[in-house]
């Protein structure tokens, strides 16, 4: 939580002192001092938030401003004060800075005490008052660390998941460039052949269309050498079985007879429409079923439903079933990735728990081929 939040939470100790001062302090008479000194240090507390260090240093010398005896009431509220500052030194800068705390406010400590210093209660006092807010500063700071680290982590392994599915939609996307380039490659060799002399302007036309489709292939060849992971070509290689509009239905059916051999009892409704789809949703409708059914698998129960549906204006998937779901409440990286390709299609993604089981809502907008 930022500082600026805890901003309202900051001005209690300026309450409590107040209170103290003019209600609870005993039969202590409270000066005028004590009231300036009281507020200062109170006020003094909400800026620890942004001065830690220069905060426990100023309220150790006030403490030191208490040393003629001019001061009793308001002494103990500043004690308390100069300690909850010191505990949050330690959470917020860390050893050394808190190190030089922590002597600032032994020193003046000491100083109020040399007049009447004894060897063995002394020290236990000093040991008391300070040992307490560092020993909790740092236990709060090591905990902090850990989830800032665990969080740090796991932001780094989602900006991973979502390049491995940029990548992945890159390789797709080549198979389909090249699936759809070889087919104009033949088509403009079937019209050389069909067309030769006709005109020397058309012949010259097609044969640069023709060479130019080619070094196209080529190209695209050498760079999906480059982006093809070969232990990730086995089973994902779907954007060429994609290019052809009967393609999507059958790999659907694949994905939903693999679930069901699996044993789960998958009641699935596939609309004949997603045929019609563009490729490149084709490839998203099929990458998210397969996540959404893969799931299901790991986490569901034994019975499940797949509808998928396509209109005029968008595609709609969805996945439920009668388990519990991720064993965690953070998202898992597959459905990171799966967000990922879907957002990129302006489209979004819903997951969540519901009432004996799992759901998972797709909408991905447009895509007539």
């Amino acid at each position: 939580m930022t500082t600026t939040k805890w901003l309202p939470v900051r001005v209690l100790p300026v309450l409590v002192t107040a209170v103290d001062l003019a209600v609870l302090h005993g039969p202590v008479p409270v000066t005028s001092l004590d009231w300036v000194l009281g507020l200062t240090a109170a006020v003094l507390t909400g800026a620890g938030a942004w001065l830690p260090l220069t905060t426990t240093v100023a309220q150790s010398a006030l403490l030191l401003a208490t040393a003629d005896g001019g001061v009793q009431a308001a002494m103990p509220v500043m004690f308390v004060l100069t300690m909850i500052t010191l505990g949050e030194l330690w959470i917020r800068r860390g050893r050394w800075p808190a190190l030089c705390g922590t002597a600032a406010f032994v020193a003046a400590q000491l100083w109020l005490y040399a007049p009447a210093f004894d060897p063995l209660l002394t020290p236990t006092s000093l040991l008391l008052t300070a040992a307490p807010p560092v020993l909790l500063g740092r236990y709060i700071r090591s905990v902090l660390g850990v989830a800032l680290e665990a969080d740090r982590r796991r932001e780094e392994a989602v900006l991973a998941a979502r390049v491995a599915e940029r990548t992945a939609i890159a390789r797709e996307l080549h198979d389909l460039m090249a699936h759809h380039l070889a087919s104009v490659a033949v088509q403009v060799g079937a019209a050389r052949h069909a067309l030769h002399g006709s005109d020397p302007r058309v012949d010259e036309a097609l044969a640069q269309a023709h060479a130019t489709t080619r070094a196209g292939l080529g190209d695209l060849k050498r760079l999906m050498t480059v982006l093809r992971d070969p232990a990730t070509t086995e089973g994902n290689a779907a954007g060429a079985s994609l290019a052809d509009e009967d393609g999507l239905p059958a790999a659907l059916t694949a994905v939903v007879e693999r679930t069901r051999a699996a044993g789960v009892a998958l009641d699935a409704e596939i609309d004949p429409a997603v045929a019609g789809l563009d490729s490149i949703r084709r490839l998203a409708v099929l990458r998210v079923v397969q996540e959404g059914l893969t799931n299901v698998v790991k986490h569901g129960g034994p019975h499940a439903t797949l509808t998928v549906r396509a209109d005029d204006d968008a595609t709609r998937i969805a996945v439920t079933d009668d388990g519990t779901g991720a064993s965690s409440g953070a998202p898992g990286f597959g459905l990171v990735g799966m967000r990922e390709r879907v957002e990129l299609l302006g489209g979004h993604v819903t997951a969540s728990g519901r009432d004996g089981g799992w759901s998972l809502q797709v909408t991905i907008p447009g895509g007539e081929s």
